[in-house]
């Protein structure tokens, strides 16, 4: 089976182009063949080429090459728009990540056409269900996921290292958190845009006693046993426990659950008493049964069962956004044509102006000896 498994960018490791490249990757170890498709590409795409040896088309893709998928997983509407315009259409399984507009919040359905479609948490699947014609076609909630294996339990004790993983935590709020560890006598470490984005993966963060996050990196911090900690840019819903993990599970762990701003004794309170081990453990538990990439994908594969390839127009709602994004694109290749040119331009420069000073150095060392000698027995300026 070919998949294309659509986002709406490639530019950032960010958590939609992480979802696709989990769901591409997962498909292949199935024996399938699976491509990505973005809008935008950037150093993500490369990246994912790079280190997996994974497709990612773009819009010049689709004009140059012949693509012809068999089923589509289709994150960020405007995609579906992008593939219409170039002609590509297969059985389509819509999903969605989160609530963020507007690429979570498709047009409406019109009468007679119908995708099955998933949402990440149960909030997202409330968000989609309220757009006319979404709520009468068959979808599921298709849990967030991670993909790494598990790792050994954390033991019980005080909290000695702990990493910020987040692209989008404001200054103040890690500030804030800063200086409670510095209270507790806790080493604080940031990962993250923009002062320090780097590939994490689970041998990196089992080095550290919990991590504070939101989202899918919950997840990883569960399966590997260390105590996660909602706070970030939507707010902040405190450990999760096995009490509390189902209740945060609604809201994919983006702390909007609550929408809380911890005060300082919270915070303080929080750092020093994180989840148990026997807590630990049955958190993972509830990631192996509820929250992995293989299940995610059984599921998804599930939905194709009612999957078909449209033979009704969805309208025209799709074609301003990608006409702008196909602007977008144009533009961008535009400027880094012009761009090279100046790199080549700027680098010939620099060629010939050590061209030039090499000459006036030999000129200098050949200097006729007369010319030295009139020169010298020229009258000297007074001053």
């Amino acid at each position: 089976m070919d998949y294309l498994v659509t986002v709406s960018s490639l530019e950032v490791r960010d958590g939609s182009a992480l979802a696709a490249c989990e769901i591409a990757q997962g498909l292949r170890r199935r024996g399938h063949e699976a491509r990505l498709f973005s809008l935008k590409r950037g150093a993500f795409a490369q990246w994912a080429e790079e280190a997996y040896g994974l497709q990612c088309l773009s819009f010049d893709d689709l004009q140059s090459e012949t693509i012809s998928p068999d089923r589509i997983i289709l994150f960020h509407w405007p995609t579906y728009f992008a593939l219409l315009r170039a002609g590509i259409s297969a059985p389509t399984v819509f999903g969605f990540l989160g609530n963020q507009p507007p690429l979570e919040n498709p047009p409406p359905l019109p009468v007679g056409l119908s995708f099955p479609w998933f949402a990440v948490s149960e909030a997202s699947q409330r968000n989609v269900s309220n757009i006319a014609g979404w709520s009468s076609a068959t979808n599921t909630v298709v849990r967030n996921w991670t993909s790494w294996d598990e790792r050994p339990i954390r033991a019980d004790g005080p909290l000695r290292r702990v990493a910020i993983v987040s692209n989008r935590m404001t200054d103040e709020l890690e500030e804030r958190f800063r200086a409670a560890t510095q209270r507790a006598s806790i080493e604080l470490v940031r990962f993250g845009l923009p002062k320090n984005p780097q590939v994490l993966d689970a041998d990196m963060l089992s080095e550290f006693d919990a991590i504070v996050s939101l989202g899918r990196t919950v997840l990883d911090a569960m399966r590997i046993g260390r105590p996660a900690l909602i706070y970030d840019i939507h707010g902040a819903d405190g450990w999760v426990t096995p009490e509390v993990v189902r209740d945060r599970a609604t809201e994919s762990f983006s702390g909007r659950r609550n929408a809380h701003v911890p005060s300082d004794a919270e915070l303080d309170e929080w750092l020093s008493n994180p989840p148990t081990s026997n807590e630990l453990s049955a958190l993972q538990q509830w990631v192996s049964t509820t929250a992995t990439l293989d299940l995610a994908i059984d599921q998804i594969d599930g939905l194709f069962a009612t999957a078909t390839q449209q033979q009704i127009s969805w309208g025209h709602f799709g074609e301003v956004p990608v006409e702008l994004y196909e602007e977008v694109a144009t533009l961008k290749k535009y400027l880094s044509t012009r761009e090279e040119q100046v790199r080549k331009l700027n680098a010939q420069r620099e060629i010939e102006l050590e061209h030039i000073r090499k000459l006036e150095e030999i000129v200098a060392r050949v200097r006729p000896k007369w010319l030295v000698s009139v020169a010298a027995r020229l009258p000297r300026r007074s001053k």
